[in-house]
């Protein structure tokens, strides 16, 4: 099919029931696929269309046009087609998710974190947020109370979209707000065990805010005190003596046998990356050693090893941390390792060797 005019007709809202009924059926049928997904997005109208019918009276109506445009937008084509060509989709998407009693708030959860999948998208939706604080702060609340929507949706997507926004400058910068504390209300989420949609996007804000070390001294400060937050999930049920237990935060000492580790080794892996991070500066590789951080890592290892698993990014991963944290400062001789310039030779030959790694990794 070369157009979709001739559904234009049938996806008016004033159009017959059964009618507009067959042909949204069909959009979402066509939007199941790539090249269907592609056809919607190159039709402005059609998607103004269905986008409307978001909001019919009649429910089955309403939630396979929503659905539809959950599928749309799942392309970064159709993600950049609802956003240049929808004026109404993110005043539409925001009144649905803070809408208490709406029951379709989940798939538009999803539809707000596939458009804030794409890079060239975050920054106008930032700047939608910016333009009306109280977006951001509703966004937090609908995240952090659990319960938020009466209709039985549970709003876990609103974690990769946050996760989403912190690849953007502004977003890091908004969710850093010291006097609204949107980072502090969402760190107990990073061990959210009944989702793992929802505490992979929290762990992934915190990593990608963990990446600019102009947040370290903040970050790890009694005002935010993220450390326990990401060693405690890669804690196990080991015993230590009083000795490292004086060392670690209050949160992880003397844990209960039956204490579990995170399961899900992406989530695992980010929180591994995040020390690494915070190892960057001098103060931040100090304050990991005072803390027993080392000691966490060295018994998250044996504990990684036994599973008998393929997770050698996260093997990896961890021993880039412990590597730092085992070294003098007088060894690693840089105070702060973002500023060491690697020289562009060295560069590609890590590169390859890296490449060569992945290769071989059984």
């Amino acid at each position: 099919m070369d157009s979709l005019s001739e559904f234009i007709a049938f996806l008016q809202k004033n159009a017959r029931l059964d009618l507009k009924a067959v042909a949204l059926t069909h959009m979402l049928s066509l939007s199941g696929n790539e090249e269907g997904r592609s056809l919607i997005a190159q039709s402005p109208e059609v998607l103004n269309l269905i986008l409307d019918l978001t909001s019919d009276s009649t429910p089955v109506i309403s939630k396979d046009a929503t659905l539809c445009l959950v599928n749309v937008s799942s392309d970064a084509a159709g993600a950049r087609s609802l956003i240049s060509e929808c004026p109404e989709i993110l005043s539409v998407m925001f009144a649905a998710i803070f809408d208490e009693n709406n029951i379709l708030s989940d798939p538009w959860c999803m539809i707000l974190s596939n458009l804030t999948r794409q890079e060239d998208l975050v920054e106008k939706i930032l700047i939608e947020l910016d333009s009306d604080p109280q977006k951001l702060d509703k966004l937090v609340v609908c995240f952090t109370r659990i319960g938020y929507n009466k209709a039985g949706c549970n709003l876990h997507y609103i974690g990769p979209t946050f996760s989403n926004f912190s690849q953007n400058s502004k977003g890091r910068l908004m969710f850093c707000d010291k006097d609204k504390m949107f980072l502090q209300r969402i760190l107990p989420f990073v061990d959210f065990r009944e989702s793992v949609i929802r505490r992979g996007g929290a762990v992934g804000l915190l990593k990608n805010i963990c990446f600019d070390s102009t947040y370290h001294d903040w970050l790890l400060s009694e005002d935010v005190n993220i450390l326990p937050c990401i060693l405690l999930p890669l804690a196990g049920p080991e015993e230590f003596d009083d000795e490292d237990n004086e060392k670690f935060p209050i949160e992880l000492q003397y844990l209960s046998p039956d204490k579990k580790r995170e399961e899900d080794p992406d989530i695992r892996k980010m929180l591994l990356e995040c020390l690494l991070q915070l190892c960057s500066t001098r103060k931040g590789r100090e304050y990991l050693r005072q803390k027993g951080t080392y000691e966490i890592l060295r018994e998250y290892h044996k504990w990684e090893v036994q599973q008998n698993s393929d997770c050698r990014q996260t093997l990896l991963a961890c021993e880039n941390a412990v590597d730092v944290l085992i070294r003098t400062e007088a060894e690693i001789g840089e105070d702060n390792l973002k500023q060491l310039q690697i020289p562009e030779e060295v560069h590609k030959q890590l590169e390859k060797l890296e490449s060569l790694n992945h290769e071989n990794i059984p």
